[in-house]
């Protein structure tokens, strides 16, 4: 890899952790069309089993920073809504191998753009109701995310921190929390059968380490970028208004469902 590589690289972790403290989203919306243009050569699911494996590091970072804060949760909704996500990122996983690339970068933006469309113009409510049953909705939302992610290495938190935060028993300085645990629940199952799939490394990823469809190389210096970066997300995070966390997250996910769509069709 050359030291621009590398630098861009070590950019993308210190972005990945700040957008995952702040938003809830695990970075693989970022890491996706990022790798797909350092390296267009390589598998869409080598760049989703790369992608997953940065998420998972990063939720854990973060969740250790979490329970520093002490902010509740139900752990009922996380064990139903992380099961429904592991559901549908094997669903999504396993229909990766079967449709063609162009098709899956088609649900990526899609997606992304949808969800971006929808934040922007949806009203925050401070005032959410805690004991409204939306536990079924909700393993609803997050079986149709992992469903998504799986097939797009997004990670899921892109598509369900948007979706978590229509629950009304979800405050908003709790969709972080529950969509960095919901990552990391769902997505160990999915990264190891990435990791026991044989595959042949391509010419651009010789003389890194390689581990089935996860290059490492590139997990760990993305991942050790955003470990350095997570103390001052959590400073970050707490000066930020609800209202204006969804703007940037809702702006943020727009440009770059647009920047997928010019890489993959017009450039």
């Amino acid at each position: 890899m050359s030291v621009s590589t590398l630098c861009i690289l070590i950019i993308c972790g210190l972005c990945t952790n700040v957008m995952s403290a702040l938003f809830g989203i695990g970075g693989g919306v970022l890491m996706v069309p990022v790798l797909r243009t350092l390296f267009p050569q390589i598998p869409l699911q080598m760049v989703a089993a790369t992608s997953l494996s940065i998420v998972i590091c990063t939720s854990v970072i973060n969740l250790f920073y979490f329970s520093r804060q002490h902010i509740k949760i139900d752990i009922k909704r996380v064990i139903f809504w992380s099961m429904g996500m592991i559901l549908g990122v094997q669903l999504g996983f396993e229909l990766s191998f079967m449709i063609p690339e162009w098709l899956i970068t088609g649900v990526f933006i899609v997606t992304i753009s949808f969800l971006a469309l929808k934040i922007l113009f949806s009203v925050t409510n401070a005032e959410k109701d805690k004991d409204k049953p939306d536990l079924l909705q909700g393993t609803r939302y997050c079986t149709f995310g992992g469903f998504i992610a799986g097939m797009t290495g997004l990670g899921g938190g892109s598509i369900m921190a948007p979706l978590v935060g229509q629950l009304s028993s979800v405050k908003h300085y709790q969709i972080a929390i529950y969509t960095n645990w919901m990552m990391v629940l769902s997505g160990v199952g999915t990264l190891y059968s990435y990791m026991s799939k044989s595959v042949i490394v391509p010419q651009e990823m010789l003389g890194s380490w390689q581990v089935g469809y996860v290059n490492i190389t590139v997990v760990l210096l993305v991942v050790a970028s955003s470990f350095v970066m997570s103390f001052f997300s959590m400073k970050i995070r707490s000066l930020l208004t609800a209202k204006r966390s969804n703007k940037i997250l809702g702006y943020m996910l727009l440009g770059i469902a647009f920047y997928m769509l010019a890489l993959e069709y017009f450039l």
